[in-house]
């Protein structure tokens, strides 16, 4: 027997996730330890172990790979607690930080100011030299200054320098030349480097991609020191690799040099499992969701496949290196219900966390919560990480504090907040499909965290999503899909300027490939596994921003691809801006490539089957209590609601009005009342026509 761990850092869970070679799948919850995120993690591997009956050094031993997916470099960001960190940049360009891109990022936002920069101006150095747009040096390197800027740093107590100077996409020889001398003269420094962290055009983009590397690179490392050091003090002596923001995963020793690549480290684990319970169920298009205790992330997926950006601003600073199209509200089961001066009820985004966690816990929490309030409504039936139980007196004390602010009972204030919450998560989820221009008609809604079944099948009737579905382990969703990641790795080549005859570009290619498969093979990945997926940033003349378009399939960039990939340009610009221009000239800006060494298959070992009604209980639905069964979340024939479908770490919450079917796997099903499972998912293929 041989296994796989998979181990999620939350803000307020730790989940952890086992995968046997028979197939057969654990998980468990447990609480996150926030100061130090490496202890949560050596709680849940003792308990999975427990579970699988094997002593944790047993475990251990039969342990191939260890997945790890983080929350710590997203922290240090939004809390503002990253490296204290300086900038070397090309004289001239002190201020590019600063200047961003002259434009709000919401212009109707007249007074909104832009996040303050990561690195303040007093820590920002240049240094003399030039590359100009062609990649060829006007001004050679002043090493000197490059000296003197290492000793303002080390006077200032840096814990990290990003290097990034103009055009050095081109021409990377100045800045590899000041890392050295950096390194040199500030050993134990952490270097961020534009032309390794995102060798690519546009300096501004560029540059704070590289300067939010070093902010959170510090942290990172750290992080990844203290795992490592547990997990060998407990006996491991295996790979460990880490979920990056594209769904990949890369050596432990790699990503803390590339830790602006971690930055939806956690969440970018669901897209992996989202892809087999959609093709399983025959859904050609599926919106995920994932309500943990902290935070309620949205994707969207077609034919298994989550879409790429490379123009995220998390906390508003730009990142230009790959991230799965992901966003973020400040919504989840621990998220604080507050009373504003005018007297109205507000939820999120502040969040309990897992210390002290919601009232309900027991912890020393004493502020109203979601997971509060949903424990008021009745509609908490399944268990918890660690087994905690939840105090309902408590629950209602800190609601109650709440309800006298606005004049209510506390069931009504319970109610409210479990409204407020979904505006919130539902307006997330309408924007989420509006900017893509689609209809959330059309949609699966794929539910994961231990909060999202309790609220999921309200959110899908407010934007009439014909299907909810909850698969067995939602509440640790992103685990299970951390255990089928393949290691990947992206590259990109800026070509703008530079000749586009297909074999210049065949060229560029061929280097690409050879650096990410010897990469790939020194992590671990099988040659034979090896796939490789070219890719074009393409505009029309003249246009600003450009669209990532596929080659068509071949080894070799000849003229048929060109043309191949100019059609399928005008095909994804008139689907994403209506309009397209055939006759209009076309241009390359960068060329990307996709290296993925597939993880191996584990079959899935048989679902089980127990649905037998367990209780009933008190549950508001339609604006008052109503006794509802509770049933085990194992496989039922079609089940009317209202009922609470009671599973390990959530509970499935079915208001009236809509059916339920539980597959063989343990998949939940849940549909309008008078309508079946094959109309609904008939009618979910047809739209994809």
């Amino acid at each position: 027997m041989s296994y796989r761990i998979a181990v999620d850092v939350g803000g307020t869970f730790t989940d952890v996730a086992l995968l046997g070679s028979d197939g057969v799948e654990l998980a468990h919850k447990t609480g996150s330890t926030p100061d130090d995120p490496a202890a949560g993690v050596a709680a849940g591997l003792t308990a999975i172990a427990a579970k699988a009956g094997l002593p944790l050094g047993e475990l251990l031993r039969q342990t191939e790979v260890i997945v790890h997916g983080t929350t710590v470099t997203t922290n240090a960001l939004v809390t503002g607690n990253g490296a204290r960190t300086g900038l070397l940049t090309t004289r001239g360009f002190r201020d590019v930080l600063l200047a961003r891109q002259g434009a709000r990022a919401d212009q109707f936002a007249s007074r909104t100011a832009p996040p303050p920069p990561l690195v303040p101006r007093y820590l920002i150095e240049t240094a003399r030299e030039r590359v100009d747009r062609d990649g060829v040096v006007t001004t050679p390197l002043d090493e000197d200054d490059v000296r003197s800027a290492a000793r303002r740093f080390r006077e200032a107590g840096v814990e990290a320098v990003a290097v990034s100077f103009v055009f050095s996409y081109l021409h990377d020889e100045h800045e590899r030349r000041a890392a050295e001398i950096l390194a040199a003269e500030l050993p134990g420094v952490f270097l961020s480097v534009s032309s390794r962290v995102a060798p690519e055009v546009r300096l501004f983009e560029r540059t704070s991609t590289t300067a939010l590397n070093a902010y959170v690179g510090p942290v990172l490392r750290a992080h990844l020191d203290r795992l490592a050091d547990r997990l060998a003090g407990l006996g491991y002596s295996g790979r460990v690799v880490i979920v990056q923001s594209h769904g990949g995963v890369v050596s432990l020793e790699r990503a803390a040099e590339g830790a602006v690549r971690t930055l939806l480290s956690g969440p970018a684990g669901a897209p992996a499992a989202v892809a087999g319970i959609a093709a399983a169920l025959g859904v050609p298009e599926a919106i995920t969701i994932d309500m943990g205790g902290t935070s309620f992330e949205v994707s969207l997926s077609s034919h298994g496949v989550t879409a790429l950006t490379t123009k995220a601003e998390p906390a508003g600073h730009p990142v230009s290196v790959p991230m799965l199209d992901i966003s973020t509200i400040g919504a989840g089961g621990g998220s604080i219900a507050t009373v504003s001066p005018g007297g109205l009820l507000r939820v999120g985004p502040a969040s309990a966390g897992a210390d002290p966690g919601p009232a309900s816990y027991g912890r020393g929490g004493r502020e109203a919560t979601v997971t509060d309030a949903d424990l008021l409504l009745g509609y908490l039936a399944g268990g918890f990480g660690d087994g905690l139980k939840l105090s309902e007196a408590a629950a209602a004390e800190a609601v109650g504090a709440v309800a006298t602010r606005l004049g209510l009972s506390p069931v009504e204030t319970a109610a409210g907040i479990h409204r407020a919450v979904n505006a919130e998560m539902a307006d997330s989820l309408r924007l989420a499909v509006a900017r893509h221009g689609l209809d959330p008609r059309r949609f699966a809604l794929v539910v994961a965290g231990g909060a999202g079944p309790v609220h999921a099948v309200e959110l899908a009737k407010d934007l009439g999503i014909p299907l909810v579905v909850v698969p067995p382990g939602a509440s640790v969703l992103c685990a299970r899909g951390m255990l089928r990641a393949d290691l990947v790795r992206y590259s990109v080549r800026t070509v703008l300027g530079r000749p586009q005859d297909p074999e210049a570009l065949d060229a560029v290619f061929a280097g690409l490939e050879s650096e990410a498969k010897a990469e790939l093979l020194a992590d671990g990945g099988a040659p034979e596994r090896i796939r490789l997926t070219r890719l074009a940033d393409v505009r029309y003349v003249g246009q600003v921003h450009e669209i990532p378009v596929p080659f068509p399939p071949g080894w070799v960039v000849d003229a048929a691809a060109v043309a191949g990939l100019t059609e399928r340009f005008h095909e994804v610009h008139d689907q994403r801006y209506g309009y397209a221009q055939p006759d209009a000239p076309v241009e390359l800006v960068n060329l990307r490539l996709e290296a993925r060494a597939l993880a191996t298959a584990v079959p899935a070992a048989p679902g089980r089957r127990d649905g037998s009604p367990s209780a009933t209980r008190q549950a508001w639905f339609d604006g008052g209590f109503a006794e509802v069964p509770v049933l085990s979340a194992g496989s039922v024939p079609v089940h009317a609601g209202p009922a609470l479908l009671a599973g390990e770490g959530t509970t499935v919450v079915v208001p009236p009005g809509f059916a339920f079917e539980v597959t063989g796997d343990g998949t939940v099903l849940i549909f309008a009342a008078g309508t079946s499972r094959t109309e609904v998912l008939t009618g979910l293929r047809e739209g994809d026509r």
